[in-house]
This record gives structure tokens, C-alpha cells and sequence, in this order.
């Protein structure tokens, strides 16, 4: 064999060396192992402090709109007692135009409780936005600090990752930046208008 040819054959497989690791270092980096840590962040909205305000603030209204219902319902049910002990003194198209009136009366307080009741559910969800807008920070912060290159929330977590489990230091840092949010009733058409 001439040298020629070794030369050639040399080069040729030094070539193909140096493309089979050029191509195994891409390979190589991506097989590095991800650091994965674990929050809880059902436990975060129900243990921190200004998940505890928002619940506590939602139970207040929400019994003042039950207490607005019972109240509406009791009147509707007074009527609708005045107008049965009147039904002999009414003809039956007056009678009949009563009821009327007073089903339109019940079925429109119906209609502004429910509206009432979804208004207060968009301030609640427009609450927890601000939560998790004040969340996101602390999660890059945590994961930056454990070298994390991902974060998972616990739900999707079949088992194991005690000892990755970030919750209680979320939970702290959540609590020192915020402890409370106002929950207050969100009219649907304001709900369209809010950024996202």
C-alpha cells in the first residue's frame, strides 16, 4: 500500500472520528440530568396567609348572598301568599296577570343572584391571579438557589420527590411578600376587559 493511500485512509477515519464526536457532544449535554423539584401548590394556597384571607373573604360574601337569597325568597313567598288569599276577590285574568308578574319578579331576583354569585367567583379567580403572579418570582428564585432546571406541582407526581419538595420554603417566602389580597366581586363584563 502506498503511502498515499494510508494517508488518505488515516485522514478519512480521523474524519469520521472527529464528526462522531462532534455529533455525540450535542448528545451528551442533552443527556445531562435534569434537576427536579416538587411544590405543592394546593398546599400553598391553602396553608399561606393570604390564601387563608381569600378563602375567609369568600366565606363572608358568600354568606351575605345566601342571607340576600333567603331574604328575597321569604318576600316572593309572602306575595305569593297575599296574592292566593286575594285569588277569590281578583277575576281570573287579573289573578292570572299577578302570577305572571310575580313569576317575572322571582325568575329576575334569581337571574341577579346568579349574576351576583359569578361576580363573586371572577373576583376570587382575579384574586388568585394575583397570587400566582406573586408566585412565579419566588419559583424562579428557589429554583435558581437549587440549580433546578424544572419544577413540577406535586398533583402530577405519581410517587417519591419527598426530599425535592419545595413547599415549605415557597410557603414562607409567599407569606413575607404577601399576605393578603382583596376579594372583591367582578362584573363578567369587567372579567372581558382585564388584561390576562
Amino acid at each position: 500500500m502506498t503511502f498515499h493511500r494510508v494517508a488518505t485512509r488515516l485522514l478519512a477515519a480521523l474524519a469520521f472520528v472527529s464528526l462522531a464526536t462532534a455529533a455525540a457532544a450535542p448528545a451528551a449535554f442533552a443527556a445531562a440530568p435534569a434537576v427536579i423539584l416538587i411544590v405543592n401548590t394546593q398546599q400553598i394556597f391553602a396553608q399561606s396567609k393570604v390564601g387563608v384571607s381569600i378563602r375567609t373573604q369568600l366565606q363572608d360574601q358568600a354568606k351575605k348572598l345566601q342571607a340576600e337569597d333567603k331574604k328575597g325568597q321569604a318576600a316572593v313567598q309572602a306575595e305569593a301568599k297575599a296574592l292566593s288569599d286575594q285569588r277569590s276577590l281578583l277575576s281570573p285574568e287579573d289573578f292570572k296577570k299577578k302570577v305572571q308578574a310575580l313569576e317575572e319578579k322571582e325568575n329576575d331576583r334569581q337571574a341577579k343572584m346568579r349574576a351576583k354569585g359569578e361576580a363573586l367567583q371572577l373576583g376570587v379567580n382575579k384574586a388568585r391571579q394575583e397570587v400566582e403572579a406573586a408566585i412565579r418570582p419566588i419559583f424562579a428564585d428557589v429554583m435558581k438557589k437549587n440549580g433546578a432546571t424544572l419544577l413540577l406541582d406535586q398533583s402530577v407526581v405519581l410517587a417519591g420527590g419527598v426530599d425535592l419538595d419545595i413547599t415549605d420554603d415557597v410557603l414562607k417566602q409567599l407569606d413575607e411578600k404577601l399576605k393578603t389580597v382583596v376579594v372583591k366581586p367582578v362584573a363578567p363584563t369587567d372579567a372581558d376587559k382585564a388584561p390576562q
